[in-house]
C-alpha cells in the first residue's frame, strides 16, 4: 500500500484540504497529515513518518 504523508507547516488552504480528501477515497493508499502548527510538534513521529512514506508532501 502506498503511504502519503502531507505535512502541515500553515493552515491547510481550501484546495489542500480537497486535495488530501481526493487521495483519501483513493485505494490502496495510506494518508496521513500532521501539522507542525501544533505548540509542540511531534518531531519524533514525523522523522518516523518520514522514512516511511512513499510521497511527501510540504504545504
Amino acid at each position: 500500500m502506498k503511504q502519503i504523508l502531507h505535512i502541515l507547516t500553515q493552515p491547510a488552504s481550501p484546495a489542500v484540504e480537497q486535495l488530501i480528501c481526493d487521495q483519501r477515497q483513493t485505494a490502496d493508499q495510506e494518508v496521513l497529515v500532521l501539522s507542525l502548527n501544533q505548540a509542540s510538534p511531534d518531531y519524533q513521529l514525523l522523522l518516523e513518518k518520514v522514512f516511511q512514506a512513499d510521497s511527501i508532501e510540504c504545504w
